[in-house]
């Protein structure tokens, strides 16, 4: 029964964790710097 219990926690974690990397992915995407000039192809 304990086993069972523990597995169930460490799914609960490894979900929450695995979210909190993918919210993180999808707002670096939205994070789209300007170019630099020096760069930019004329």
């Amino acid at each position: 029964m304990k086993k069972r219990n523990l597995a169930a926690i460490v799914a609960a974690v490894a979900t929450v964790f695995a979210t909190t990397i993918a919210t993180s992915a999808c707002l670096w995407y939205f994070y789209q710097p300007e170019e630099p000039d020096c760069l930019k192809e004329n």
